[in-house]
């Protein structure tokens, strides 16, 4: 089975957080950011995209064995985790946005609508 592996160096928009192996169960999409009808910590719709030590990157979601769940959606970007916001934040994205928060990545329930803006080819 394929593996997706999560390793976050210590940064600002999530702080460190140890190395995750997933069992990937489908096909990974790529976007430049997507969005989640409902995520802990926003009212609303909100958008999400993959952060660096760049800044803004891609996103990522792949279908994944999860232990609890059996199988969940997971949802990551690279080096420095992932970015969210509600959905009718403007401008551009920036760590020290009151609107905008980080986590290492999220792991949503099957079934969770994800609107893919971007899409990129695999």
């Amino acid at each position: 089975m394929p593996q997706v592996w999560i390793d976050i160096e210590d940064n600002d928009n999530c702080g460190y957080f140890p190395m995750q192996t997933f069992e990937a169960r489908g096909e990974e999409r790529v976007a430049s950011s997507i969005v989640l009808a409902s995520v802990t910590n926003v009212e609303g719709r909100c958008e999400v995209v993959g952060w660096s030590d760049e800044g803004q990157c891609d996103v990522r979601v792949i279908q994944v064995g999860d232990s609890g769940a059996g199988e969940s959606i997971l949802v990551y970007g690279d080096n420095h985790g992932i970015r969210l916001r509600p959905r009718d934040s403007t401008g551009e994205w920036m760590l020290d946005s009151p609107h905008e928060f980080g986590e290492p990545y999220m792991l949503l329930p099957t079934g969770t609508e994800v609107e893919f803006i971007g899409l990129r080819p695999n």
